[in-house]
């Protein structure tokens, strides 16, 4: 052991110290004595990088909230906070005033519009015998388009209602009067959150119950500037332990405070085992044909907050910075500028690294 330590003291004395020259000279009686042993280094296949940590969320795209279209009393609500609904099944039924004096509007503009329709049809009929000037008919059809447009915004504030086709028309003619509303869901989901109970008094446009599709769900992933900057949109990524699985859609393009970058991915969600808010640990395969290397944990050293190993070359070691994109006891995936097979030193790592540094290494 004396005799290794005073091999080093005189191998790190003797180097050259020689500008941008990184080679550590290490002959073979050297090697012996400091027990250096090397690996080839192996081409690595799976993820990128493991145990990314990651909050599970919902698209935008995939979120509804239903609101009151009318001012008026909540007189049932059908579902509660984490019951999964089908489009169109009945949420919550407010009766209202409002929705009276509509339904007294809309019957006064289908009996106007009904009236210009046919005034415009007699004096066009005037007109084309010559007993009118065309300034009446022009004015009678005018008329008429306006009756329509009214007629036709009445129809439309009572299919944001929820009426159907057959009640709007039943209330035109004067058949049937409503003075309740009851809303649907307007997707098939799971109801987030309920924000009204029966009884209350709601104004128009206050929301009532919050609604989202729960598969696919988001990934949002925190991941270290060096790993993102390996991540491409369309990569595979899964959440470990369950079968939830999908794929990057957007790498964010800023660093936070704590020098992570937003990865965003959309992924199944089989048998609903991933739950809105939930925190996970995401998993981010390589692309196919990517060129990640596998080193033994112990061939990396650090320096000067750099990852390096030591490539063996002809007359010694060179350190190599690489980058860690994954990490376990035993071993690690980093990525370097490597063409494969170059056989790295697994042995006597911590030797090389004094060496290095008694020649002024980085």
């Amino acid at each position: 052991m004396l005799r290794a330590f005073a091999l080093l003291i005189g191998l790190s004395l003797a180097l050259p110290v020689g500008a941008g020259d990184k080679l550590i000279p290490i002959g073979p009686a050297q090697r012996t004595a400091l027990r250096i042993a090397t690996a080839p280094l192996t081409a690595h296949a799976g993820a990128i990088s493991v145990g990314l940590p990651a909050t599970v969320t919902v698209s935008p795209g995939q979120e509804r909230v239903v609101a009151a279209p009318v001012a008026g009393l909540v007189t049932g609500v059908r579902v509660a906070a984490g019951a999964s609904v089908r489009a169109g099944q009945a949420l919550v039924t407010i009766r209202s005033e409002q929705l009276m004096a509509g339904q007294r509007d809309l019957t006064l503009a289908a009996v106007q519009a009904r009236l210009a329709e046919e005034a415009a049809k007699r004096d066009e009929g005037l007109f084309q015998e010559g007993i009118i000037p065309e300034a009446r008919w022009q004015a009678a059809r005018a008329a008429r388009e306006q009756a329509r447009a009214a007629l036709a915004e009445r129809r439309a504030w009572f299919r944001l209602m929820g009426l159907s086709q057959a009640d709007i028309q039943a209330v035109e003619r004067g058949e049937r009067l409503v003075d309740s509303v009851t809303l649907g869901a307007p997707i098939a989901g799971e109801v987030l959150e309920r924000m009204v109970m029966t009884g209350a008094r709601v104004e128009a446009a206050a929301p009532l119950l919050r609604l989202a599709q729960l598969d696919p769900l988001w990934l949002e992933i925190q991941a270290p500037a060096e790993v993102a900057a390996l991540v491409r949109k369309g990569q595979a990524i899964s959440v470990p332990g369950t079968q939830a699985s999908g794929k990057v859609v957007a790498v964010g393009g800023s660093v936070s405070a704590a020098q992570t970058v937003a990865i965003r991915a959309s992924i199944a969600n089989p048998g609903g085992l991933l739950r809105l808010n939930q925190n996970v640990e995401a998993r981010i395969e390589a692309l196919s044909g990517a060129r990640h290397w596998r080193v033994p944990a112990r061939a990396i050293v650090r320096m000067q907050g750099q990852n390096y190993v030591f490539v063996e070359r002809p007359g010694g070691f060179e350190p190599e910075p690489v980058k860690v994109l994954s990490q376990s006891a035993q071993s690690a995936a980093v990525d370097g500028p490597f063409v494969g097979g170059e056989a790295i030193a697994v042995e006597g790592v911590a030797a090389l690294k004094a060496a290095w540094q008694g020649m002024g290494g980085e």
